[in-house]
């Protein structure tokens, strides 16, 4: 298998499958599609993709999308611009409280304490 088969974005519906059963199986974890906003929860998931948001007072905020197989948060960490070991593949664990955010309402969780698996 090349590698850029491997950075394939998307999660294949077996892969998502697979990745679904790994979350389910971490104590006091609920799944994503079940969070209600501004409810304090704690996520698994692999996450996705990571940028940079620049902003005008030259305060950056990281943003990793975090997917469970059910469904996406978004994790931002103000006036950082790296994390120790967040990246994309990598396996998360996330604590903290969502809101949703946007016109697609998408569930946006600020300064969420982050633990590797």
């Amino acid at each position: 298998m090349g590698l850029f088969s491997k950075l394939r974005t998307p999660i294949a519906e077996d892969d998502r499958v697979k990745l679904a059963e790994f979350c389910s199986h971490v104590e006091g974890a609920v799944p994503i599609a079940t969070v209600k906003p501004r409810e304090y929860v704690t996520v698994v998931g692999e996450i996705t993709s990571v940028r940079i948001v620049p902003k005008a007072d030259g305060s950056p905020w990281l943003e990793a999308t975090i997917k469970d197989g059910t469904g996406a948060v978004v994790a931002m960490w103000t006036g950082r611009r790296r994390m120790p070991g967040v990246r994309t593949g990598r396996k998360v664990k996330l604590a903290g409280r969502g809101a949703p955010s946007g016109t697609a309402g998408r569930l946006k969780v600020l300064n969420p304490e982050y633990e590797l698996l």
